[in-house]
């Protein structure tokens, strides 16, 4: 099933750069991203055994590697830093809780982590964004920010855990259909795609050069999450510690970087989930032959 997923997300990021028309439908992104952050957390059980110190210090390692990132990108292209800006600040995906079932580790550590790494981009994000991008806004303008970003991961939270505690029959007919929500996944993929397709099209006269060094800054900054974040970890939950580090919620990337940046950074996130995928295939045979070896 992983395997079939990764090659639509793959085929929805084809279909993407070859039709740019999809760029008229980016007003999609956020209320999708929602409803898939909803069910997502419909799932999710809080409590304080899903913590542990080792995802705050990776929550308090985001604002670093993202700004050590966009520092580094900087020196060749303004651009580029604001692209590896994205994915090193970007959050646990919510889809890990799968992938450590699926590699047979502890998925509960994976939910503390979503709620950390999320909880930490909504506050960072909307402070840090606007410095970057040499805005000037004003409290109203920045407390509308917060409440976007915020409201955003915070919003579907919150009513998961309503329709999950007092949602009864509805919160079970809700987790039947849920996981056709994941078409609303391809479909931002898609529309991303196609907006970064049309804005290199129409809109920018991008060297090759800036991909390639974009897609070598990426691959870097993945290998890196996924080997800081297993280090981070304890001993038994190396695997988890990876995935909480180095697996992205790209989505989140996305609708940043078409709302409040510019299409070009879309490449990163684009990029990442290319990566990443091919990643975490290999990582699930590595991890099921190191187990049956055991």
């Amino acid at each position: 099933m992983f395997m079939l997923k990764s090659v639509l997300i793959l085929l929805a990021l084809a279909v993407g750069l070859l039709l740019p028309q999809l760029d008229a439908y980016t007003f999609t992104l956020r209320p999708f991203l929602m409803t898939l952050l909803f069910f997502s957390f419909l799932d999710v059980r809080i409590d304080r055994s899903i913590f542990s110190r080792q995802q705050l210090f990776a929550a308090c390692l985001l604002p670093a590697i993202g700004l050590g990132c966009y520092y580094a990108g900087r020196w060749y292209d303004e651009d580029l830093g604001l692209t590896l800006l994205l994915m090193g600040l970007a959050p646990t995906a919510v889809i890990t809780p799968v992938l450590a079932q699926l590699m047979q580790r502890r998925a509960a550590y994976m939910v503390g982590a979503i709620i950390i790494t999320h909880a930490a981009f909504a506050l960072i994000m909307p402070v840090l964004l606007p410095q970057l991008l040499g805005v000037d806004l004003s409290l109203e303008s920045l407390g509308l920010l917060v409440y976007t970003i915020g409201s955003t991961v915070a919003g579907p939270l919150i009513l998961g855990q309503l329709a999950r505690r007092y949602g009864g029959g509805l919160a079970q007919g809700l987790r039947r259909i849920g996981p056709y929500a994941f078409v609303l996944f391809l479909s931002n993929i898609a529309v991303a795609s196609g907006s970064l397709s049309h804005y290199l099209r129409y809109e920018s006269h991008t060297p090759v050069a800036f991909m390639l060094v974009a897609a070598g800054g990426i691959g870097l900054l993945l290998l890196t999450n996924f080997v800081l974040g297993s280090r981070l970890a304890p001993e038994n939950h190396r695997v988890e510690g990876s995935l909480a580090l180095g697996r992205k919620n790209t989505m989140l990337s996305i609708w940043i970087a078409l709302e409040y940046i510019n299409p070009l950074t879309v490449l990163g996130p684009m990029l990442y989930i290319l990566f990443q995928n091919v990643f975490v295939a290999g990582q699930i045979v590595y991890v099921d032959r190191k187990d049956r070896r055991a």
